[in-house]
């Protein structure tokens, strides 16, 4: 990201110009805000193409074609005018590096994370295939990537597929590192040929280089025609899968749908920040520091939330299009899922490179949007200025969901997106508030009070959103500071936990007595943390971790002792739990997690000791229990089998399955402190279940 020059416009269209993002073949590309708060990546035809009529009209038909894309792997189109003397088009802003820059930077990717990429990259190609067009140039630096998943950029070449292939003769699109066979010689194309291109930038992802070596054209395009690829360094479990992407003859490629399939019935990671290699979050964390900082500067004033990425529909128009991403968060944290079908979904808190095109900030009402994790004006915490009037129902859910809350009577719900936090009459349907400004994460006790994070602080809210205390009591400098995220709030609404990240790389964590404004307990953390719980006692504290491998760690309030922790050794030591999804349980002192193998165990925090085992027959992608602690509700993975795929309910007296359903309970669970719903969101879409059948009765969009 580069500062404006002298020379560049100060808006193009209605679009404010905050910085340069890089230059492509087509021309600029900007970081940009929309009058409704949106950041954008606005890409500007160069002059001298602007006066081709030809590239003019390949550029209308490509703006076109492109909104006509829809999935959660393929940056929204917010914007476009292709008649304007220089014709623009502007995309979500995905803050984060290329799979190129990530690679070079830290090495190659580890087997789950090159299946994460390889199913993320066939879900992009299965939405620009069903829209009619190809990419045809899908390489690198075409990848862009988001804890929701990678993010496939850059249509400018793509061609609509329909009737003959749209090129003059000798007129040639791709790289030759990853150009098919097919291209080369200049044979019509199909969809085969972006499986070509897909299988390379995976072996590259995997080993640092293309499967064809690098060097002048001249000398890789004879090899990607006649010679086998380079596969060592690649993973065995994923070798012949690659090797058949890269068959020279199309028709013996498997297609994007026969890749996801293949790849989704293997084990892929199930943990908040979880499928991009440690240092790769951290290059995140600098493009969304790095925006931040251009946001503050710019003319038109600060947003109010630039750490936890933006991920949000289109802008300007209904709903937008439907986010089921890789990625499916909680409070201030992502969490791979594996989506709708068969495939992957994204929700977090962070959702992109050099020239990257990506996510954008919540639109409001007023020209001072909120933006992701941002700070926190003591003065205005509260103030909903920029909220939607009571009773708004046109408002719609906004953006992916990370976390869904009842109010300790029911009647109410916090919905927590990429986008907005918003307060809701859940039964007609009703939008009452937006908490402004918009916290990076939020965490509801059973008293009704609320805890929120933001870039700067945190704050404690009472159940009428209205401020009772900010937090003052970090040891870091500001300057070092990221942002304040993973909190939790004692059941009684006295204690709240948080972490906070800094740029040196460490957290900490902090239990806070707000009503006394004293600090109970620091702790210095081995790694940011994915998520904290406090039991239905506000005895214990659970600290999930997931960036060196899934463990949960539960500690005693009071002495912070370390009641148990599983696993105590590292990935590559013998053991017998390791960790994905936890819940306490509502009447007793025991903590339900999910660990290996697709297995649920109960342990007892007083004992020491598990009291109990139930093994599922799908991985388990969140837990949760019933009110009066009798049965226990796991969302379930995707699986070939419709019947088997979805959520479960078990009898904790007995063990066994009480109730299944086939509706995926993968982006979290919440239940109804009534017990007769259990509420999960599907892209943008909140579905509430009857717990008995586990059939819809009520949705909201």
């Amino acid at each position: 990201m580069h500062p404006l020059t002298s020379g560049d416009p100060a808006h193009i269209g209605p679009h404010r110009l905050l910085a340069r993002l890089g230059a492509g073949g087509m021309g600029e590309v900007y970081l940009a805000r929309s009058p409704q708060g949106r950041l954008a990546a606005l890409k500007v035809v160069k002059e001298d193409l602007a006066r081709d009529q030809e590239f003019r009209s390949r550029f209308a038909r490509e703006v076109r074609t492109a909104q006509m894309v829809e999935g959660p792997f393929t940056p929204d189109v917010v914007d476009a005018d292709p008649h304007a003397d220089l014709p623009w088009m502007a995309t979500e802003y995905v803050p984060g590096p290329t799979l190129k820059e990530a690679v070079r930077e830290n090495g190659p990717f580890p087997e789950a994370s090159l299946r994460v990429l390889t199913i993320g990259l066939a879900r992009a190609l299965q939405a620009i295939h069903a829209a009619g067009l190809m990419h045809r140039d899908l390489k690198p630096d075409n990848v862009l990537l988001s804890p929701r998943g990678p993010q496939v950029i850059d249509f400018g070449i793509a061609r609509a597929v329909e009737g003959t292939v749209l090129t003059k003769t000798g007129q040639a699109f791709g790289t030759p590192s990853y150009t098919s066979p097919e291209q080369v010689m200049g044979q019509e194309t199909s969809p085969a040929s972006d499986v070509f291109s897909l299988s390379g930038v995976v072996v590259y992802a995997a080993t640092g280089r293309p499967p064809f070596g690098s060097g002048k054209a001249a000398e890789v395009l004879p090899r990607v025609v006649s010679q086998d690829p380079n596969l060592d360094g690649v993973p065995e479990s994923l070798r012949p899968f690659l090797a058949r992407c890269l068959a020279k003859d199309p028709t013996e490629r498997p297609t994007s749908d026969e890749i996801v399939r293949g790849l989704s019935a293997e084990p892929l990671p199930s943990a908040e920040h979880g499928w991009l290699p440690a240092q790769v979050n951290q290059s995140i964390n600098a493009h969304q520091h790095e925006a931040h900082q251009v946001i503050q500067a710019s003319p038109s004033g600060p947003l109010q939330n630039t750490t936890a990425p933006l991920n949000q529909p289109p802008g300007g128009s209904g709903k937008g299009k439907r986010r089921t991403g890789l990625i499916a968060a909680g409070a201030g944290a992502a969490v791979l899922v594996l989506a709708a079908g068969i495939g992957l979904a994204a929700v977090a808190p962070w959702e992109n490179g050099e020239g990257g095109e990506g996510t954008a900030a919540p639109g409001s009402d007023s020209d001072e949007p909120n933006e992701a994790a941002g700070e926190a004006d003591p003065e205005t915490l509260g103030d909903q200025d920029d909220m939607a009037e009571p009773g708004d129902t046109a408002a719609g859910i906004e953006g992916a969901v990370y976390d869904l809350q009842f109010t300790p009577d029911g009647s109410g719900l916090y919905v927590h997106t990429a986008t907005a936090s918003t307060f809701w009459d859940w039964e007609n349907g009703e939008m009452l508030e937006r908490l402004s400004p918009y916290p990076g994460s939020i965490a509801l006790s059973a008293s009704g009070n609320i805890v929120t994070t933001y870039t700067d602080t945190a704050a404690v809210l009472n159940a009428d959103r209205e401020p009772l205390a900010i937090f003052e009591h970090a040891e870091e400098n500001p300057q070092d500071i990221l942002f304040h995220d993973t909190p939790s709030i004692s059941p009684d609404g006295s204690l709240v936990a948080l972490t906070i990240a800094s740029q040196d790389e460490t957290s900490r964590l902090y239990l806070w007595d707000w009503e006394e404004d004293t600090i109970v307990h620091t702790a210095e953390l081995p790694e940011m943390p994915s998520s904290t719980r406090f039991s239905h006692d506000g005895s214990h504290l659970a600290v999930s971790y997931r960036d060196q491998y899934p463990r949960t760690v539960v500690h005693e309030t009071q002495t912070w002792d370390e009641v148990v922790g599983m696993p105590e050794e590292g990935p590559d030591e013998e053991f017998d739990f390791q960790v994905y999804r936890y819940a306490f349980s509502p009447t007793e002192p025991l903590i339900a997690v999910s660990v290996l193998d697709n297995g649920i165990v109960l342990y007892d925090l007083e004992e020491n000791e598990v009291v109990q085992e139930i093994q599922s027959p799908t991985s388990i992608y969140d837990l949760a229990f019933s009110p009066d602690g009798n049965t226990l509700y796991s969302g379930g993975s995707p699986t070939s089998t419709q019947s088997e795929s979805g959520g479960r309910a078990w009898d904790l007296t007995t063990g066994e399955e009480l109730t299944s359903g086939t509706t995926l309970l993968n982006n979290g669970i919440a239940v109804h402190p009534g017990g007769e719903l259990l509420l999960t969101a599907d892209d943008q879409d909140l579905l509430f279940l009857d717990t008995e059948t586990f059939d819809i009765v009520h949705e909201i969009s």
